[in-house]
């Protein structure tokens, strides 16, 4: 399985990869964050993004006013930023939303390691299922998500699975 924590992969992939990684470098938003081992996740990654998708850069804290404060430091002057603190499935949560050259970017923090957190679990199990299922299965995640469905909606309504689409996919992971 690809391991998403390098994003080399970035710099050999088509145009948005291309694009991503060079924002994701030049602003060295990951190398910022470092001390939260950061992750890029979402739809980009896998290539179901939409014209409106944002960079997902998921963190792991051990300290959330330390990480709240740091977010605000490093991009509290980009345009839209906004940070909050909330509860997520009953887990304390940061996340903040703005802009970088043009590009939503959004970055959430939990007191979860990284590779553990439902976005980056989700991601592997979601570049697992297109693996499997194809490009013609791609397609019809990104026409779904232009009707307004969330990536996880998506995936679970292409593959008939009812329930809470951010939990019934975690049941795919074996």
């Amino acid at each position: 399985m690809h391991d998403f924590t390098d994003i080399s992969y970035l710099q050999r992939g088509p145009a948005i990869h291309r694009k991503v990684y060079d924002l994701l470098t030049r602003h060295q938003l990951l190398s910022q964050l470092h001390a939260y081992s950061p992750a890029f996740v979402g739809s980009i990654p896998i290539l179901v993004h939409t014209a409106d998708s944002d960079i997902d850069i998921i963190c792991s804290f051990d300290h959330q006013e330390m990480f709240m404060s740091t977010v605000k430091q490093l991009f509290g002057h980009c345009p839209g930023f906004i940070a909050r603190e909330i509860l997520i499935r009953d887990v304390p949560s940061v996340v903040a939303n703005f802009r970088i050259d043009e590009q939503p970017v959004e970055i959430f923090g939990q007191a979860t390691p990284t590779r553990q957190q439902m976005a980056y679990r989700h991601l592997l199990i979601e570049a697992a299922i297109l693996e499997q299922k194809g490009d013609n299965f791609r397609q019809q995640v990104v026409a779904l998500k232009e009707k307004g469905y969330h990536t996880e909606a998506a995936f679970c309504e292409l593959l008939g699975i009812d329930g809470d689409p951010f939990l019934e996919l975690l049941d795919l992971e074996n």
